[in-house]
């Protein structure tokens, strides 16, 4: 009886260590998809009971119980002064550096805020049980960290998984067969896309390493001291990382125990369209087409002579298209339908819903593939190109570049999806084998980051690659080691037949 009520009170006390935890959630990526998915973790903590307070750059319609927003005010009134679809840089190789700048232009920013001062001003000696922090970009806040006393922590991406970011966390690196997320690679590359892909991934490592995160670190210090802890500290203490990265949805990879796979979890069950959206359904008797370039980038951005072929080819199809247009547009044909907003998971699970044309972004292409709709992706930059691509490769969507945009393409492009049964099928089975899971994504992601609260820590489950340099992990030392005594060898041999070749010559004349 005795041991039966100690189990009992250490089930309690622990318990008491999870149930109604304070977590601070930072998640400064200057992308609206990023905190869709962010803000779908932090309610999934919520619903367990724990209390976020979220640093983000979007704002809130309406008040939460338990969940605060601290805005970065600004950013995207700032950022879209400046951003043209037809400036986008197309050179991977120039796209690693715009990447890292774009990464710090979101750091000045966000570091002069208001929103960052409210979270400064904090009490000295007010603590958080955990953090969460989206590690995507924007590593100058690492020393919020620091400011809150260093509790655990746990890094999030909801851009897939970028190979850098598998680094990290000592997943050793798998060019063979990991894309890079500006390439349209499948994991079945040629030996030139391999080498491409290598050089790639180690290209960002190395710029991350030696301009990036340095001159982050630079900015950092300017507002939180010069004896703040060094990044790669930092990053060695965090426990885990939770990707919006699924087998099925992408390629198959092996993963580290410390590296969550949770891809999807934004997506939720299908809702009741609103009044006047269900009304335009009801009557699409051929079916609906979705349109829309995502959260950041605006289809009220292209161009006048696109946005008329655009509009050409959607007149002369019989289904209904609602298209994301993010301000007055004239002339629509009558099956165009506008809006500011859509629900778009909440269409695209309506029954009608028989193509999606999108920007290629890693929230949409998922909720595409949940719901097994074939896609037309027109990617613009970064892991659109990829996400596109192994669509493309399993013959579930046509991609079309921005610049082929015409009256002739798109419908061709349509009309080609929505009378070949092939993508359909394709993408319905990936649907169905997605949804044959244990248990749903959001559900393992707050599982792992109630583990963390429970222990602690999660580095007893670190490979011992996380504390080696990239050389050492991937064995390039030994490999060249071995060609340098292979070269020796050689070298040796070579001197010991010419001698041997010349001391005969010498005897036998």
């Amino acid at each position: 009886m005795l041991n039966v009520t100690k189990m009992y009170v250490a089930l309690f006390l622990l318990l008491q260590t999870v149930l109604g935890a304070n977590i601070l959630h930072i998640a400064p990526t200057g992308s609206r998809s990023h905190h869709i998915w962010n803000r779908a973790l932090a309610f999934g903590l919520i619903r367990k009971g724990h209390n976020i307070t979220m640093l983000s750059h979007s704002e809130e319609k309406e008040k939460f119980k338990n969940f605060h927003i601290i805005l970065l005010e600004g950013f995207f009134e700032k950022t879209y002064e400046s951003f043209s679809l037809d400036s986008v840089q197309t050179n991977k190789f120039l796209n690693v550096r715009t990447i890292y700048d774009y990464s710090l232009y979101s750091c000045e920013h966000d570091l002069a805020t208001q929103g960052l001062k409210t979270l400064m001003n904090y009490p000295k000696d007010f603590t958080f049980d955990l953090i969460i922090i989206d590690i995507t970009l924007e590593q100058c806040l690492y020393p919020l960290i620091e400011r809150f006393k260093n509790p655990p922590v746990v890094a999030v991406t909801p851009f897939l998984l970028p190979p850098v970011l598998s680094h990290i966390f000592g997943n050793p690196l798998q060019t063979a067969y990991m894309p890079y997320y500006n390439t349209k690679h499948t994991d079945q590359m040629s030996f030139l896309e391999r080498i491409t892909n290598f050089l790639l991934i180690h290209s960002e490592i190395l710029y991350r390493k030696y301009i990036g995160i340095p001159a982050e670190s630079k900015l950092a210090k300017k507002y939180f001291g010069e004896n703040i802890q060094s990044f790669d500290e930092v990053e060695r203490n965090i426990s885990i990382l939770i990707s919006n990265y699924d087998p099925i949805l992408c390629f198959p990879l092996a993963l580290p125990p410390n590296i969550i796979p949770a891809g999807g979890l934004h997506i939720e069950s299908v809702k009741p369209l609103p009044n006047d959206l269900k009304s335009i359904v009801d009557n699409a008797k051929e079916g609906l087409i979705i349109f829309t370039l995502g959260s950041y980038l605006r289809s009220d951005q292209l161009s006048i002579s696109k946005r008329t072929a655009i509009l050409n080819a959607f007149a002369k199809l019989p289904q209904t298209i609602f298209w994301k247009f993010e301000s007055e547009i004239d002339d629509l044909p009558k099956n165009v339908i506008v809006r500011k907003w859509l629900p778009q998971n909440d269409i695209l699970g309506n029954p009608k819903t028989k193509l999606l044309i999108t920007h290629g972004g890693g929230l949409s292409t998922q909720e595409a593939m949940h719901h097994g709709i074939p896609v037309i992706a027109i990617p613009f930059y970064t892991d659109q190109h990829a996400n596109s691509g192994k669509l493309v490769n399993r013959n579930m969507a046509k991609i079309l570049s921005y610049d082929d945009i015409t009256t002739d393409n798109l419908y061709l492009a349509i009309t080609e999806i929505l009378n070949n049964p092939m993508y359909s099928t394709n993408i319905k089975q990936l649907s169905q084998r997605y949804k044959d899971r244990p248990e749903h994504p959001l559900k393992k992601a707050v599982f792992w980051v109630e583990y963390v609260l429970r222990h602690g820590s999660g580095n007893f489950l670190n490979l011992a690659s996380r504390d080696m340099d990239t050389y050492q992990a991937a064995s390039y030392d030994v490999i060249l080691a071995l060609l340098m005594g292979l070269y020796l060898l050689y070298s040796l041999m070579s001197f010991i037949f010419t001698s041997c070749k010349f001391i005969y010559y010498r005897v036998y004349p």
